[in-house]
């Protein structure tokens, strides 16, 4: 027991020892660091200390040189609080830290504790390919942050950004603007309210509503990005890109603005203000060299040049300009509806160098309660108006009477021809192996019987309301007159008659609706879109392979 009483007091003081000498080393190191935090006076050529004037700084005169840690401040005239671990320097101020970094200016106070820099009067900051310019600059080097705040300007070697307040992380090369933001690009000027910029990717963070105008372009971006080196952007939140007269927008917008190629994602919109045109889709692509616009994904086409709206869908939508001549493309399941029109077919063409409308794949045209169909057809337009129709192959007219529906005339042959007037058909020419029926009316407009007519090329005139009013067949044709009394079901239809008014578009958003599967007719036992011969298949891949 005495042993264990003899050897502890020895234990204990080892240790106060310890503990002792642990904290005297931490104290040493601290001393060591706070001594490292002072500003040093390297040089000055004079040095003035009054007691009873200025006892809390000394004044230093000439080439005056200080230190702090990393950083070498110079000016021609300094106030040095050594107490306080700060200054104030006068006349060609001058810092630099490390090898990249130097801010120039006329006044300065620096704080030693805070590691803050205030620098006044024509100030300079340059940062490897960045220069900051502003009167009033405060650098933060904990934070490694210079800002401005009463107005300055960051520039690179590609572009100059002028803001009322900004900053700048010479770690990171991001620099952020704020109110009245300019950005200046040889080809192009950036404003805005804020935007983050990297001085080294050239990229601009776009973060609030902001506007790029360049000769050829304006684009309007709410949010994304855009390369300043390249011109390539990505825009989000429907920001859009005019090229009068152009337009384009969509959920995600891609710009190249040195390239003039554009393409959109999500309800994109497309519209031509000098043709009344508006091309909708989920998909869009624009090049402004070449004019040229491609849209799928519901694509519809709205024209609005009429004195109503005509609404145009297919899988596809294309569209060109050059100098002279505008061409239109749409291919595979064509639908459109205007109210005095609708139509359908695989394919159209339109080129204003021939002002033809071409539709393949066989195509259907309905107006009031007429129809016409046939292998191909070509619309010719004049003034901007349809001046005749010309069918090939098959050609065939449809009309149902509107006291009975279930009489038709119809006539059929291998071509028709149908001459516009007012927008409206008042002549048509039906040639080579014609059949008709016709209903012929008395004077009180009621129907008086049924007329068959085989062979003989046949020429009809419509009145205003586009009712027949004379028929002329030549060479003498043979035909036959029923009574109404005896008419069979069998009189009423020729051989070829279909009348599929299922596919018939009914509405704008009707011709979204694929019907090449439906089999819809109003007679079930007829055919509502013959097939396709050779002959028409080749002719329809050749208007689809037409350049536009």
């Amino acid at each position: 027991m005495g042993k264990t009483r003899q050897t502890y007091p020895t234990i204990r003081h080892k240790i106060q020892w310890f503990c002792f000498l642990c904290l005297f080393v931490v104290s040493v190191q601290a001393q060591k660091t706070a001594r490292q935090e002072l500003i040093y006076l390297e040089h000055a050529e004079s040095l003035v200390f009054d007691k009873d004037q200025n006892a809390d700084y000394q004044v230093l005169v000439g080439n005056v040189q200080f230190r702090h840690d990393s950083v070498w401040m110079y000016c021609d005239t300094a106030h040095y609080y050594q107490s306080d671990n700060s200054l104030y320097a006068f006349g060609h101020v001058h810092i630099t830290q490390g090898d990249t970094l130097t801010i120039d200016g006329e006044t300065l106070f620096y704080d030693g504790d805070r590691k803050l820099a205030q620098m006044r009067q024509e100030v300079i900051m340059r940062h490897q390919n960045m220069t900051l310019y502003t009167d009033h600059l405060d650098y933060d080097r904990i934070a490694n942050i210079g800002y401005y705040f009463q107005g300055g300007r960051i520039v690179d070697t590609t572009n100059v950004l002028n803001s009322v307040y900004g900053r700048y992380n010479p770690a990171t090369k991001t620099a952020f603007f704020k109110q009245d933001v300019q950005l200046t690009h040889p080809q192009f000027v950036l404003t805005t309210d804020t935007l983050n910029y990297n001085t080294d990717t050239r990229i601009a963070s776009i973060v609030s509503h902001s506007v790029i105008t360049s000769d050829k372009s304006v684009v309007h971006a709410f949010r994304g990005w855009y390369n300043t080196l390249d011109g390539e952007s990505l825009l989000l939140d429907r920001s859009y890109v005019n090229s009068s007269p152009n337009y384009m927008t969509g959920d995600t917008v891609r710009f190249n603005q040195t390239t003039g190629i554009g393409q959109a994602w999500g309800h994109v919109l497309l519209t031509d203000s000098s043709q009344s045109v508006h091309i909708l889709g989920d998909y869009g692509h624009y090049s402004q060299a070449r004019e040229e616009t491609f849209i799928t994904g519901k694509a519809l086409l709205k024209e609005f040049s009429g004195n109503d709206t005509l609404y145009l869908h297919a899988d596809t939508l294309k569209t060109r300009k050059d100098s002279i001549f505008d061409t239109f493309m749409a291919y595979h399941h064509v639908r459109c509806y205007r109210v005095d029109l609708q139509a359908l077919c695989d394919s159209v063409f339109f080129s204003t160098r021939d002002s033809v409308l071409d539709m393949c794949g066989s195509p259907i045209i309905w107006s009031d309660n007429q129809q016409v169909r046939g292998n191909l057809m070509k619309l010719f337009v004049k003034n901007g108006a349809p001046d005749y129709l010309y069918v090939q192959r098959n050609a065939s007219i449809v009309s149902q009477e509107q006291s009975d529906t279930s009489f038709f005339n119809q006539s059929t042959g291998d071509e028709l021809t149908a001459w516009f007037r007012n927008n409206k058909v008042y002549h048509i020419v039906i040639e080579g192996n014609t059949n008709a029926i016709y209903i012929p009316h008395n004077e009180k407009e009621e129907m008086i019987g049924l007329v068959r007519l085989e062979q003989g090329d046949m020429s009809m005139y419509m009145n205003e309301e586009g009712k027949m009013q004379s028929v002329n067949v030549s060479p003498e044709p043979k035909g036959k007159f029923y009574p109404l009394s005896l008419v069979t079901p069998e009189d009423k239809h020729l051989q070829s008659f279909s009348w599929p008014v299922g596919l018939r578009p009914v509405g704008p958003e009707d011709v979204f609706r694929r019907t090449e599967s439906s089999g819809e007719t109003a007679d079930p036992g007829r055919q509502a879109t013959p097939r396709r011969s050779n002959r028409e298949r080749a002719a329809t891949a050749r208007t689809r392979n037409r350049q536009l």
